[in-house]
């Protein structure tokens, strides 16, 4: 008889799904059909009851007799486009499953059908899809040939012949199914779904939204349910997406809300899985690139192309937790601009309530008693409002009393309102699945915006109870979903008031398809040096999750940074797609000693006059879904030291950010094959190898790739304060052709490009409002001066090289 431990020691070796349950396995196609687009599968499945079993002192997983016949399970394959498929199972007919993570639309491809003794061969011109009849298997080749992906089958060859080896029942299950089943569905009260791919030996995985830990996810379990996090640095994240690439050139995006569970090696190394809570059915988009470049925009064709926020984002944001008084948010405006520190947004935290965190949205009359009057002021010196809220209603509150009795909240089982526990009063929460609740809302946020307000911070968005009741979503998929609705509702009405370019929220939680909402921020960091590498893998993680544009608090968000950590979090930050400074008083660059403000102020001037490269490198960001703060891995994917590289990072096309993450003022620098220069030095750099490099204070190692095209602005205090006059151009050992196009919000594009043929240079600029300053970096003229001017009107020239 079996022997079954009666209490497994919790540090005794897993199991797959946590539980050991009856289980069905897709193990054998029966029949087909196709129509059109799509393809369907009848299978039979293999139904298990698997038992604890100790084995001389390892308890572990097995099963002692043989599988009986299981549900009839329905695989249903839609072909979208060549190079993207959608993948369902059940038992029975395959749900529609609508939900508002997917938004795109795709007339559909007919594959070419082959029979073969094996099974089945589509074709559809991007990918060739195998369907093995038996095992049960999918595989995906590359139109070269070359194996991409492969689900895990019930069986494999060597444990099928069982006239030449010993092979009781259990040898399939401990050898085969131990950490990693094959596809099907659990068969008791709790729904389960999983399925289980193959990891080549030198596969890479990218993905699953904000992750502060390595980016390769490799080796790792991400479990997606949203959380607070209160840090920086732990596994847990505020934003994440059930989507990831693998550097066999596919991605696979699952659609769904409900809490998952990925295995990335990390119970058997050979092995991804994912397992679907609370659902009897699988749904998924598999995108074949083959580099990542190409799966980003098309993981984005389905779950929403990213929005781009307004140019003036792209400028500073100041706040502290929190300004509360209009007073004091007029003195720091009259501030920055006197002590010239560039900046476009004046964030007012928690407190601009009568009663601190008492969400109520409207301006406490004792604190603010004419924030119109405010906002107008600030405009009139180039500043934004923008005003944080949560979508926690304190019982008591004006706005619990008007929500409750109109049913504005989410529910309990009984039809009450859920109120629970948070670190003040008990509150309820706003339940954005209900259409009144969001026009409600929305009503609110408009007179906001009329008294002059430009933008909302959507903070608490990971919170929402997992047993409430919501009015259109399952509870089970309303805790990770809730964020796309919640930003969406209030990034929608900032448009409708603002306009359609002027669509932006600051948020701190997310879930697939929030990168049509941006801007989203860290979260609740700690002021310590530990924190800022695990911020900058958060960003590039998230990047390769479909969201170009990220942010962290400058100086972490709790804690007083000191000012050495302050400046190297600044340098971080004022390099990153958005820029914020934020957290625990004081967060004013003036409060951290004289040296630390000239540095900051050097950085953000810098950056403003950046502004030309930075935003039109955020255009082109929103036209290919690529991050702004790119890895390595995304620019270079064949460097195999490249790839393993996380801790610095392109901004753009142009530049290459290596930020010195703790007190030493040194690190290493890897820089790629081809040529580049030093910032700060102009000194022209062989790549493919590394550097080692000291620096002081105020210098962050940047680099300037050979051949590119850098545009500046004139110093300005707030975006667009001035037109684009004298715009400056440097050109990096210009050689072949190249061309850049400076995008503005408002303006027509200035273009520019080169071509240099022997020792002639002939440069066009055409769209410049004026005067255009030339540098040459790695080359001169003949006569030796490296530098020349295009007058207003001037469209090109044509150089001599020395």
């Amino acid at each position: 008889m079996p022997n079954i431990p009666n209490s497994p020691k919790p540090y005794d070796l897993p199991t797959f799904l946590g539980e050991t349950v009856p289980v069905e396995f897709i193990s054998q196609l029966k029949s087909y059909q196709l129509e059109g687009s799509a393809l369907t599968l009848t299978c039979a499945t293999e139904y298990h009851r698997p038992e604890l079993h100790d084995y001389y002192g390892t308890i572990c997983e097995t099963t002692f007799t043989e599988p009986v016949a299981g549900r009839t399970i329905t695989v249903r394959l839609d072909f979208l486009i060549p190079e993207t498929f959608r993948l369902r199972f059940a038992a029975g007919e395959v749900p529609d499953n609508e939900t508002p993570m997917v938004v795109g639309e795709f007339a559909g491809v007919t594959p070419e059908l082959k029979e073969t003794g094996e099974g089945l061969i589509a074709r559809t011109g991007g990918l060739e899809l195998h369907v093995i009849k038996h095992p049960w298997q999918l595989k995906v080749f590359s139109p070269d040939g070359e194996l991409a992906w492969a689900t895990k089958p019930i069986d494999i060859a060597p444990l099928m012949r069982p006239e030449e080896q010993w092979n009781p029942p259990e040898q399939r299950w401990i050898f085969m199914h131990r950490y990693g089943y094959p596809a099907g569905l659990t068969r008791n009260d709790m729904k389960k779904s999983f399925m289980s791919f193959y990891l080549h030996h030198d596969e890479h995985i990218y993905g699953f939204g904000e992750g502060y830990g390595n980016l390769d996810k490799r080796g790792t379990e991400q479990r997606l349910w949203l959380q607070e996090v209160f840090s920086n640095a732990v596994p847990a994240a505020y934003k994440q997406a059930p989507f990831y690439m693998s550097s066999r050139g596919y991605g696979l995006f699952v659609n769904t809300s409900n809490a998952l569970n990925f295995k990335v090696g990390s119970l058997e190394h050979t092995t991804l899985s994912v397992t679907i809570e609370d659902t009897d059915f699988f749904d998924a988009y598999f995108m074949y690139g083959p580099s990542l470049k190409d799966i980003l925009p098309r993981y984005t064709a389905v779950t929403g192309a990213p929005a781009l926020p307004p140019q003036w984002s792209f400028g500073l944001w100041m706040g502290r937790i929190s300004y509360n008084r209009q007073e004091q948010v007029e003195a720091v405006a009259e501030e920055l601009r006197a002590h010239n520190i560039p900046a476009d947004v004046i964030h007012i935290d928690t407190n601009w309530f009568e009663y601190d965190w008492a969400c109520d949205l409207e301006f406490g009359p004792s604190k603010f008693p004419d924030p119109k009057a405010m906002t107008a002021k600030l405009a009139e010196q180039g500043f934004k409002v923008c005003l944080w809220q949560w979508p926690n209603m304190l019982v008591g509150t004006p706005m619990f009393n008007e929500g409750h009795p109109q049913g504005y909240f989410a529910k309990t089982t009984n039809d009450k309102t859920y109120t629970y526990p948070g670190f003040m009063e008990d509150g309820a929460f706003l339940d954005y699945s209900n259409p009144e609740t969001v026009q409600w809302v929305k009503e609110k946020f408009r007179k906001l915006f009329e008294q002059g307000v430009r933008a909302i911070k959507t903070d608490f968005g990971e919170g929402a109870p997992p047993d409430a009741v919501y009015a259109n979503v399952p509870s089970e998929a309303m805790h990770n979903r809730y964020p796309l609705l919640y930003n969406k509702a209030i990034f929608e009405v900032t448009q409708e008031v603002w306009g359609e370019d002027e669509g932006v929220v600051w948020s701190r939680s997310a879930w697939a398809g929030s990168q049509r909402y941006p801007v989203h921020w860290s979260g609740d960091g700690i002021a310590r040096f530990e924190d800022l590498a695990c911020v900058l893998r958060s960003t590039l993680s998230f990047g390769l999750s479909g969201f170009p544009f990220y942010s962290h608090d400058i100086g972490g968000f709790s804690g007083i940074p000191s000012p050495e950590l302050y400046v190297r979090w600044a340098q971080l930050g004022l390099f990153s797609s958005h820029a914020r400074a934020h957290g625990t008083p004081p967060r004013e660059p003036w409060a951290y000693g004289d040296e630390a403000e000239v540095i900051f102020r050097k950085y953000d001037t810098l950056r403003y006059r950046l502004m030309p490269y930075i935003y039109s490198e955020a255009v082109t960001c929103v036209q290919t879904s690529l991050p702004m703060v790119r890895p390595l891995a995304l620019e270079h994917p064949n460097d195999s030291t490249a790839v393993r590289v996380d801790d610095q990072y392109h901004f753009g096309g142009s530049l290459l950010v290596a930020p010195i993450l703790d007190e030493t003022n040194r690190r290493k620098v890897y820089l790629p094959a081809g040529e580049w220069f030093d910032y700060w030095t102009q000194e022209k750099l062989t790549g493919g190898r590394w550097l080692t490099v000291k620096t002081n204070l105020d210098t962050l190692p940047l680099y300037v790739k050979a051949g590119s095209i850098l545009p500046y602005g004139p110093d300005v205090q707030y975006v667009n304060e001035k037109p684009l006059v004298p715009l400056s151009l440097e050109l990096y050992a210009p050689s072949g052709k190249n061309a850049y196009v400076v995008k503005t919000q408002h303006a027509a594009d200035i273009q520019i490009s080169y071509e240099r043929k022997g020792s002639g240079l002939e440069l066009r600029v055409l769209n410049a409002p004026g005067r255009v300053k030339v540098e040459l970096i790695g080359a001169k003229l003949e006569t030796g001066v490296k530098s020349f001017s295009l007058e207003a009107g001037e469209t090109g020239a044509v150089l001599k090289l020395g």
